[in-house]
């Protein structure tokens, strides 16, 4: 398998965390379930002219539209490895996708949006570019180049200083820093804090702090950290190791012995079967 990251053009890198490309030409059908991250990200076939929605409850063959945006999740996701035949993506800073789509970034949080349906036919044209460009740096160029694009055309070029204040502060302590603090040093209201973070990163300041809490963990553990559960928990912010267990399974569905007993080969995917 071919696995591929790359930074975008520095115009776009404080909105767009990096570009990624994958091709495995002897996919075969297999389940993984993806943790929460607090980026959202869109995703591109260039294999075929669908996705595999894999968390259909009947039908786990059924199909999604070819060219995706996903916004936030607050809960785990099935994906299905055909897929990675071939597929392209963008993955997004939190509150990176103001300049590309509109300004409520929460009507996308917790669910998959057709890119056609937001963009047009300039959707359907950028990923018939993407399937012609012979190599991955040049499908990297074409995604360069169409977002820049829509930057210089966006009327709303970035979150505003409060969001950005706080993400920074999150992410420097996602353990530690809580959501009274944010408000007490940048001045306003908690109800007014939330609204800007479900308008501009989609979902609540709290949930945020959980999922960067929950995602230090991941980290931590998917590096093989010779770490006590307790003494982890305390590490990333939890209030002991009751409450890390609890908030773990709620993200991933499992428990945190059983999330390190699997064999991963990326932390944030877990093989099904």
């Amino acid at each position: 398998m071919l696995y591929l990251e790359r930074r975008p053009h520095p115009a776009l890198t404080p909105y767009i965390k990096s570009f990624w490309y994958a091709r495995d030409p002897h996919a075969i059908h297999r389940y993984e379930r993806v943790l929460p991250s607090g980026h959202a990200q869109v995703v591109i076939s260039l294999a075929r002219d669908y996705l595999t929605d894999a968390n259909h409850p009947i039908d786990p063959l059924q199909h999604s539209p070819a060219a995706l945006l996903l916004g936030i999740y607050s809960h785990h996701q099935q994906i299905d490895l055909i897929d990675l035949t071939e597929l392209i993506g963008v993955l997004f800073h939190p509150g990176g996708t103001l300049p590309f789509f509109p300004a409520d970034t929460h009507i996308f949080t917790d669910r998959e949006t057709s890119l056609e349906e937001i963009w047009g036919i300039a959707s359907e044209s950028l990923r018939d570019d993407l399937r012609e460009a012979p190599t991955p740096a040049q499908k990297f160029a074409l995604l360069d180049s169409a977002l820049l694009l829509r930057l210089n055309q966006s009327k709303t070029l970035h979150r505003s200083p409060v969001i950005d204040f706080a993400l920074t502060h999150l992410h420097r302590s996602p353990g530690t820093t809580t959501v009274a603090e944010l408000t007490r040093q940048i001045g306003i209201s908690p109800r007014r804090l939330s609204q800007l973070f479900r308008e501009q990163v989609g979902v609540s300041p709290k949930l945020y702090c959980r999922i960067q809490r929950f995602q230090q963990a991941v980290r931590a553990m998917h590096h093989g950290a010779d770490i006590p559960w307790a003494e982890l928990a305390l590490t990333c912010g939890y209030y002991d190791q009751s409450h890390f267990a609890n908030d773990f399974r709620a993200f991933s569905g499992l428990s945190p012995t059983t999330y390190t007993a699997t064999h991963r080969r990326w932390g944030n995917h877990i093989p099904l079967d």
